[in-house]
């Protein structure tokens, strides 16, 4: 579970022509650079690869737009960033602006500067300004804001449409459940051996779907009480386990066999969850093999969709010396335009502007399919629940999941053996707080 990258897509949603131009002049008129603002700055994130890139080059039109700010950048690699950050903290040298997600629950709130009277100084309308589904999280219990989005991210079924054809079923669509799409993945599922073609692929991904797909959750809302036990909880970890029992999800030997995204491509899978992330790289890998399209992911029994989203924003460090600059800088990332059409290219921007024109035009490259489809899952998405400060309960989660989808015990019984577990994992968390 810990493959995963970090990063980040929005949601877009068309607003009317007049709103958007009202919105337009604000986000020109809020991160437009003040040549008087001066002094130092340090930046502390991480992250890897085109989104890490992303990052820098974000901090270069901040420098272009306050060219007497003497920014200092610190990127450290993905992996340990809690650990890293904490010590950083604790010896008072993270930096003035800290790179933080909204999973983190309030567990790193006193080190941050609530954001609400600078924005309310500089008069933003954040509810115009940000794509709606991009803010959540940010604002803890008591109403402080601890941070500014930058991006945000979610997922879509791709779905091959030539098995589809083949097995005489139509397409899915955003109306579909996920019983339809527990039946559908056997239905479309055929073959022996190497030469099997399965329903869905075994992504690292599905492993945060599985509680929530029947209207369960892992836990509550403030980290308090597992509920892995609750019976809607365990109806969805049992529906991956019975997809791998029917052969229509590859079992741990098949996984291994071939990696997800070329089993896919390759043809020996019906769907695959796609993130905005990897989209161009598996249209590449795809190419003219067959025609392919993309679909919401199913509902749950309330009607609601169901989808994963990871978020990343920007804190102000309480004890920043350049708070001033510290702001600004948080402000340049999350609202300016051009730093959201450069997010464009390899996530999805905070920035509503930028989203409704840059993002909202691009295509998954080498395909018609259009990228604004991935957005509209967004608005009700869970955020990655296994991320953060939960992180060692998260592997908890894991276990049970392969318990479940792995070793092929129910998931009643996976339960049973890590519930006490996971509880005392979630004390934990509790405690440090």
């Amino acid at each position: 579970m810990r493959k995963f990258a970090i990063i980040l897509l929005i949601g877009i949603f068309v607003t009317v022509i007049t709103a958007c131009s009202a919105n337009s002049d604000q986000a020109a008129e809020n991160s437009s650079g003040n040549g008087e603002i001066s002094g130092d700055l340090t930046v502390f994130g991480w992250g890897g690869g085109e989104e890490l890139q992303s990052r820098k080059e974000a901090t270069k039109i901040f420098k272009k737009l306050y060219p007497k700010v003497k920014v200092h950048e610190v990127w450290l690699p993905a992996d340990n960033i809690d650990v890293k950050l904490d010590a950083a903290l604790a010896a008072g040298n993270a930096g003035d602006v800290i790179m933080m997600s909204p999973d983190w629950k309030g567990l790193r709130s006193k080190w941050f500067e609530d954001l609400n009277p600078y924005i309310e100084k500089d008069q933003l309308d954040l509810e115009a300004l940000l794509t709606q589904g991009v803010d959540g999280g940010y604002v803890d219990a008591d109403g402080k804001r601890e941070g500014m989005p930058t991006t945000a991210s979610d997922f879509m079924i791709a779905y091959n449409k030539d098995i589809f054809d083949k097995a005489g079923l139509p397409y899915p669509t955003n109306d579909w459940t996920w019983d339809d799409f527990s039946a559908t993945a056997k239905q479309v599922s055929s073959g022996e051996g190497a030469n099997r073609v399965y329903g869905i692929v075994s992504h690292w991904i599905l492993q945060s779907f599985a509680p929530f797909v029947y209207g369960g959750m892992p836990y509550n809302e403030d980290w308090s009480k597992q509920t892995l036990d609750d019976p809607d909880t365990l109806k969805g970890y049992q529906l991956f386990g019975d997809l791998v029992n029917a052969k229509a999800m590859p079992d741990d030997a098949a996984a291994k066999s071939m990696p997800m995204d070329q089993m896919f491509a390759a043809g020996r899978a019906a769907m695959y969850p796609l993130g905005v992330f990897e989209a161009s790289t598996i249209a590449k890998n795809i190419g003219p093999n067959f025609q392919w399209g993309i679909v919401m992911p199913p509902k749950d029994p309330s009607g609601k969709t169901v989808n994963i989203k990871f978020q990343t924003g920007f804190a102000m460090n309480k004890d920043s010396k350049n708070k001033e600059a510290a702001w600004a800088y948080i402000k340049t990332v999350s609202l300016n335009k051009e730093v959201g059409d450069l997010y464009s290219k390899v996530n999805l921007p905070a920035a509503k502007e930028s989203a409704d024109s840059t993002f909202a035009n691009l295509k998954i490259e080498g395909t018609d399919i259009s990228m604004v489809d991935f957005v509209t899952g967004l608005q009700d998405a869970i955020t990655f629940p296994w991320g953060g400060s939960i992180a060692k309960a998260g592997d908890l989660y894991e276990q049970t999941w392969q318990q479940v989808t792995v070793q092929g015990k129910s998931a009643e019984e996976a339960a049973k053996a890590y519930t006490s577990q996971i509880q005392s994992a979630l004390d934990s968390i509790h405690q440090s707080k």
